[in-house]
This record gives C-alpha cells, sequence and structure tokens, in this order.
C-alpha cells in the first residue's frame, strides 16, 4: 500500500476560512469502486477491502492514500503540492490549469510562508482558490471543495442507485412528517450535551406522564406569575412539554441542529446559551402575550435559540423540504426566514384553538437569542483556537509568521 503524500511538515494552523477550528489530519483512500473515502486507520480500511474483495485470499494491497488537513467545521481544505493532482482525477496537474495570479490573498499559508496569492480554475470554480508560492499547496474553501469534487471525482459519494434510494427514503420520510433534513452537515464528535439533555427531556417527560409531576404547578402561566411572583416557572417551564408530538418534534431540531452547535460552541458553553435562550424566550412569551391565562411548557425556546445560533454559523447550509409533494434544497436564510415571517404574524394576529396553544413569543425570543449571542461566541471561540496553533489565521500586523522546522 503507497503511504499517505507528505512533502511537508505536520500543520499546525487556524482554518484560514472560517477561522473556528485548527486543521485536521484525515487520510483518504481510494475504494474497490474508485471512490475516496475517509478512513481513520487506513490499515483497518485495508483489512475491510480484502474481506470484501477476495474473502479467503491474499490480494496485492494497491490501495492509494492521500493525507490532506481539513477543517472540521467548514470542509475547507489544505492541499501539499501534489495532492490535489491525486484527487481530481481526470483534471491532471492542478498547476498547469491554474489561471495567473490575480493577486496578493488575505489567508496565509498554513505552513507559516506568509500570505498566499489568489488564482482561478477555469471552468470549474467561479471563486478563487489560494496558493502559496513557496510550498505550492492549495487551499480551498468547503463549497470550492466539493465543487471541485463534483466535477472531478466520486469522492466517495457512492452510486447514483445509492444516492436515489437515499433520496427517495428521506422524500417518504417528509412527506410523511414535514420535517427538514440536512443535506450535509455531519456531526463533528458525538454531542454529548444534546444527547444529556433528550435523556433528561424525555425522563422528565414520561414522570409527567405518570402524573409524578403535576404539569400545571410547573408550568409558566404569565398571569398567575404577575400575581403570585411564581418565577421559579421560568425555569421548569422550558423542561417540561404538553403532548408526545411536542416533544417528538422539539427533539428532532435539538439533535439534527445541536449537535453542529455544541460543536462549535464547546459543551459547557453550550449548556449555558441553551438555557439562557429556553429563559429569554419565557421572558419574552410572559411579557408580550395576551394569552395570560394559558400555561406554557416547552423547551421550544431553548431549540428555537440553537437554531438562531445554526442559521449564523451555516447560513448557506441547505435542507431538503418537501413542498406540494416536491422535494427542495432550500438554503437555511431562506427557511429560517419564512419560519420568523410567520412566527410574527401568528404571535400578533393568529386567532384559535391552535394558534393559541403556539408560545409564538418564545420561540422568537429564543431565536433573537441566538442570533445575538453566537457572534460573540464564535469570536471567542477563534481567539482560542488561534492561540492553540503556530500559525493563526489573521496573524497581527507586523507579527513574525512562524516558519516550520
Amino acid at each position: 500500500m503507497s503511504t499517505p503524500l507528505r512533502a511537508q511538515a505536520e500543520v499546525s494552523a487556524q482554518c484560514s476560512s472560517c477561522g473556528l477550528h485548527e486543521l485536521v489530519s484525515v487520510v483518504l483512500a481510494r475504494s474497490a469502486q474508485g471512490a475516496w473515502q475517509p478512513v481513520e486507520n487506513t490499515g483497518n480500511f485495508l483489512d475491510r477491502w480484502r474481506r470484501r474483495t477476495r474473502p479467503g485470499t491474499r490480494p496485492d494491497p494497491v490501495l492509494t492514500t492521500v493525507q490532506i488537513d481539513v477543517c472540521p467545521v467548514c470542509m475547507g481544505a489544505w492541499f501539499d503540492r501534489g495532492e490535489l493532482d491525486v484527487l481530481s482525477g481526470d483534471l491532471g496537474d492542478v498547476e498547469q490549469v491554474l489561471a495567473p495570479e490575480l493577486g496578493r490573498a488575505q489567508r496565509p499559508c498554513p505552513h507559516g510562508h506568509g500570505l498566499m496569492v489568489e488564482q482561478q480554475l477555469p471552468g470549474l470554480i467561479r471563486t478563487p482558490v489560494d496558493r502559496c508560492q513557496r510550498c505550492g499547496g492549495i487551499w480551498l474553501d468547503g463549497h470550492e471543495r466539493r465543487k471541485l469534487a463534483k466535477a472531478s471525482t466520486r469522492e466517495g459519494q457512492g452510486t447514483k442507485t445509492e444516492r436515489w434510494l437515499r433520496r427517495g427514503a428521506i422524500w417518504a420520510a417528509q412527506v410523511l412528517t414535514h420535517l427538514p433534513v440536512e443535506v450535509d452537515n455531519p456531526a463533528r464528535g458525538t454531542p454529548w450535551v444534546v444527547l444529556s439533555l433528550l435523556v433528561g427531556l424525555f425522563g422528565l417527560f414520561l414522570l409527567q406522564v405518570q402524573g409524578v409531576i403535576d404539569t400545571y404547578t410547573w408550568a409558566l402561566v404569565p398571569g398567575r406569575l404577575q400575581a403570585n411572583g411564581d418565577w421559579w416557572t421560568l425555569g421548569t417551564s422550558i423542561l417540561l412539554h404538553g403532548t408526545w408530538v411536542h416533544i417528538l418534534g422539539n427533539a428532532y431540531f435539538l439533535y439534527t441542529f445541536g449537535d453542529n452547535v455544541e460543536h462549535l460552541f464547546g459543551r459547557w458553553r453550550f449548556l449555558a446559551f441553551y438555557l439562557a435562550a429556553g429563559l429569554v424566550g419565557a421572558v419574552a412569551q410572559a411579557l408580550l402575550t395576551t394569552k395570560t391565562a394559558l400555561p406554557v411548557v416547552g423547551a421550544s425556546g431553548s431549540i428555537a435559540g440553537v437554531l438562531g445560533a445554526y442559521l449564523w454559523a451555516f447560513p448557506r447550509q441547505r435542507l431538503f423540504q418537501v413542498i406540494l409533494w416536491i422535494q427542495l434544497q432550500v438554503p437555511m436564510w431562506m427557511y429560517l426566514g419564512v419560519w420568523v415571517a410567520f412566527h410574527v404574524v401568528m404571535g400578533l394576529f393568529g386567532t384559535g384553538q391552535g394558534a393559541e396553544s403556539v408560545a409564538w413569543f418564545a420561540h422568537l425570543g429564543g431565536f433573537l437569542t441566538g442570533l445575538g449571542v453566537t457572534p460573540f461566541v464564535l469570536a471567542w471561540r477563534r481567539r482560542e483556537v488561534a492561540h492553540r496553533v503556530r500559525v493563526p489565521a489573521r496573524p497581527a500586523p507586523g507579527t513574525a509568521v512562524a516558519l516550520p522546522p
């Protein structure tokens, strides 16, 4: 088996695109079908490949592996000289395809060679890519990487039949539930806080169902809060739910979008943010609703805060949504723009039993909390990442950039 291509020193650099993570090494191996797939251990991958292709025999271990450096948040990637040539298949020598320099880029080479230059890949990517003049490495943003992969490789995406079967299964589930589905934004690690919150919320709901917890006593009732001052219900109400549909819907959104936000924020910051968004949502509901006698329960304010944070961090992330039996790919900003407009209209003018049963202002309060807090949290995280690596994404003016040994 060939060893990973590595002509340079190991990278210790902050992602020059989003700045939210240090670059991590990922080994890509070409499968028996010719597709590139990330593997944690090339030896284990080779063993599985042997068993699948020639059971009981010892095949000739001919697999190509390439080690690239990737940002786990935005999926931007750094390719040392020659790596992109191997991965790009029929494209051939990338350096020969690159157009002349457009000018100096604002991003430093992850190996500490100073600012890179911008060059075009004509006919493949509209935006310019960044290339280091000294080491010849190339940086691709996440969307550029996907665009190039679609144009020149299969990148481990499976056969067309597999992709259509997956889309069909998602479409059938969405027709039944009308819930959005992420197109491609997998979790980066185990979201322990999200999983713990789900276990806790379902445990409390089962206690409600068994009658151990009196829902009305611990619910937020705006009129009762103003009369009796039972302020603690602002906190207890966000831990309870009214029905199975209520808790299952909230659990789906928390699991789908919360894993990415937890990874961005960090576990303790995410937990504090989740609770704060829920409390702000509860206060907004208590102050703005005209239905002061209706009890309010649910983690919807907290989860709306998660949606606001997700929108700020991943505005171009696409969702599958079925509209009139047709599955569309909708940008996150468009989906949540409609969601916010609908909540404002229903909160101000909605009537009827169904409209009154939804805490519209709690949702909006939590969502605005997510939008307001997230830029500060992400700036905090960028500073932390910059201090952990040798090459930060934005070196201070006049600061010498350390070169690799």
